[in-house]
């Protein structure tokens, strides 16, 4: 499947990324995130179907503490990244 990013989570991503790559972290969240990106087109039910909103699944990039929020379009063989979220922000996040 085709992996597809909202502006709001390239945003949030971006963000992220600049505060956790200056932590001297020894995982740069570009990386984690294109592996992730690589697990979810190959695997898109895998993530966790997230309890508020059932058309919604989670992913978790391995070694950051960052959730992704996305949604399968099975018809259009797509994945969209919606929402790019760390726990640290609150409860949850705002999704479309």
């Amino acid at each position: 499947m085709k992996v597809r990013v909202s502006p709001t989570a390239c945003r949030q991503i971006g963000a992220l990324a600049a505060w956790w790559n200056r932590a001297a972290s020894r995982v740069r969240v570009e990386d984690a995130l294109e592996a992730a990106v690589g697990a979810m087109a190959e695997h898109p039910g895998l993530g966790l179907t997230y309890s508020r909103d059932q058309r919604y699944r989670t992913w978790r990039p391995k070694g950051t503490p960052y959730i992704l929020f996305y949604r399968v379009d099975d018809a259009a063989e797509t994945i969209w990244i919606v929402v790019a979220w760390s726990a640290q922000l609150g409860s949850g996040p705002e999704l479309p």
